[in-house]
C-alpha cells in the first residue's frame, strides 16, 4: 500500500508553511483555512490546524472505495471530495486509509 500523506498537528498555518517550504524545499498545491498540503519529492505532508483535527496520522491511499476498512474505524467524509477510515493501531498511533474521488484526484494528487 502507497503512503500518501503524512499529518501534522500545528497550531499555525502561516508560520508552518514557512517552515516547511523552506526547510523541505516543498511546494504547496493546497491550502484552505484548515489545511496545507505539501507536496514533497516522494510524498506530501498535510498541515492540519490542530483546533479543527485530533491527531497526527498517516495516510495511506486506497484506489478503490470498496477497500475502505469502514468496519474498523472512524469513516470521515470530508469537504474536499475525499474520505477516510482513522484506525488505531495497538501503540494509538493513527493510520487513516484515504480514498480520492476522481474530482480530488485531479486537485490532490498533481
Amino acid at each position: 500500500m502507497k503512503i500518501d500523506h503524512i499529518a501534522i498537528k500545528v497550531s499555525n498555518l502561516e508560520i508552518a508553511e514557512d517552515w516547511y517550504t523552506k526547510s523541505l524545499d516543498a511546494e504547496v498545491v493546497y491550502r484552505d483555512e484548515k489545511y496545507i498540503r505539501l507536496k514533497c519529492e516522494n510524498t506530501y505532508i498535510a498541515l492540519i490546524d490542530e483546533k479543527h483535527y485530533p491527531h497526527n496520522h498517516v495516510g495511506f491511499l486506497v484506489n478503490d472505495i470498496k477497500d475502505l476498512p469502514a468496519e474498523h474505524g472512524e469513516v470521515v467524509k470530508h469537504r474536499d471530495g475525499t474520505i477516510g477510515v482513522y484506525v488505531k493501531d495497538p501503540f494509538e498511533n493513527y493510520i487513516e486509509y484515504i480514498w480520492y474521488s476522481e474530482e480530488a484526484r485531479e486537485v490532490f494528487l498533481k
